[in-house]
């Protein structure tokens, strides 16, 4: 009977984590996306990482992203992947375990491309982890590599005050 019912709690959590993910969608990035993104956040900060499955960096920054959003949760935070749609089981993976899940994700419509990087930024390169801070004025700034706690409490703060 104990079994029985280990199986059933088993089973529960398992269609309840899928169910969690099957709500939370990974858009496609494509050429005029950006924009489709800066006008769903008209007058408001805009935080935006870029980040790869296969980024290490970037994967060790997702507690930090994760502790950012809840003790800000009213700042906008858009996680891009700049991997595609071949790789979006692995991107849900990475987003449940790191529970980001509340959190609005795209991915690109190609793998790593040289077209989408340079529509978010003709002088960025691809380099990984890559942060942009969009004031809301959507004036942006953009940092390569990854954020430490304290530089990241800092710029958050800075866009909390221009709002």
């Amino acid at each position: 009977m104990k079994l029985v019912i280990k199986i059933i709690l088993i089973c529960s959590l398992f269609f309840a984590s899928n169910v969690s993910a099957e709500e939370m969608s990974i858009k496609s990035f494509q050429k005029g996306s950006l924009q489709q993104i800066l006008t769903s956040y008209t007058d408001q900060p805009l935080l935006l990482i870029l980040w790869s499955i296969t980024c290490s960096s970037c994967l060790a920054e997702m507690e930090l992203i994760y502790q950012i959003h809840q003790q800000k949760p009213t700042l906008n935070i858009v996680m891009l992947s700049v991997d595609g749609p071949e790789f979006h089981q692995e991107m849900m993976q990475i987003i449940n375990q790191e529970k980001l899940t509340t959190v609005e994700h795209w991915g690109f419509a190609e793998d790593n491309s040289p077209v989408l990087r340079y529509a978010i930024d003709n002088r960025w390169y691809g380099e990984l982890p890559r942060t942009y801070f969009f004031d809301s004025k959507h004036n942006k700034t953009g940092i390569s590599g990854a954020l430490n706690h304290k530089k990241l409490n800092e710029k958050v703060a800075e866009l909390m005050l221009i709002e």
